[in-house]
């Protein structure tokens, strides 16, 4: 299989597992994110109006700038690559799934603790969901000023609204009532598939109209700078 071929292949679950391993092993900081804070923080990433170097969302992943992190301790330069391969597979598998098949987007959640067994139905599992939106929001913030339009519209700015909650609520009295609420928490975490494609159709479609405005634009230019040839005189 090409490199070029791989990078748009889903992770399995032996690899998932693989990904997990490295994020929760000695070779990273205690701050590293958690495959489900990664898993929310890439989708912010494909959702973002802005891209980020790549160096700018790796430091995030592996804990930020503080004393706690110093990066990802990698084995061998192999063990960095393959690493690095499965994170971005990961990144072009959400951002091929929010962009060709909105409908089949799922956040990866983990279990809440002490879930009772595999033969409970989706749909009666209570998810936290905390880790997913903490990440979402980290790729927010880092993206700054640019989510501004979203944010400051009334209309959109619902959109980030159970992410922020599941993300702060346990520490911010402004979302106590839907936090501490069992029924109303996990219709919050219900709406995180719908936010996640709102979001990124947002600034998708603000991408291509800018696109269009730009290719307009220039073409008026070029229309402008356009010379009629001379006739020449027999």
């Amino acid at each position: 299989m090409s490199a070029d071929t791989s990078i748009h292949m889903p992770l399995t679950d032996i690899e998932l597992d693989e990904l997990e391993a490295f994020l929760t092993s000695d070779a990273v900081s205690e701050d590293c994110m958690n495959l489900e804070m990664l898993d929310g923080f890439l989708t912010a990433c494909v959702c973002s109006p802005c891209a980020l170097p790549t160096s700018q969302w790796l430091q995030a992943i592996w804990g930020g700038p503080s004393e706690n992190s110093v990066g990802a301790a990698f084995s061998s330069a192999e063990q960095a690559q393959r690493i690095l391969e499965l994170i971005m597979r990961h990144w072009s598998t959400l951002n091929h799934v929010l962009s060709e098949m909105p409908t089949l987007y799922k956040p990866l959640l983990y279990f809440p603790e002490n879930h009772p067994s595999n033969e409970t139905s989706e749909d009666e599992i209570n998810y936290e969901a905390h880790d997913w939106c903490f990440g979402f929001m980290t790729g927010v913030i880092l993206g700054g000023d640019a989510w501004a339009p979203l944010m400051e519209n009334p209309d959109t700015a619902d959109w980030l609204f159970p992410i922020e909650a599941l993300a702060f609520g346990d520490h911010d009295p402004t979302f106590g009532e839907w936090i501490d609420d069992i029924e109303r928490r996990e219709s919050l975490v219900d709406e995180l598939p719908i936010a996640a494609v709102l979001i990124y159709r947002f600034w998708a479609e603000r991408a291509q109209k800018k696109t269009v405005t730009t290719h307009s634009a220039e073409s008026k230019r070029a229309k402008k700078t356009t010379k009629k040839p001379q006739e020449r005189l027999h």
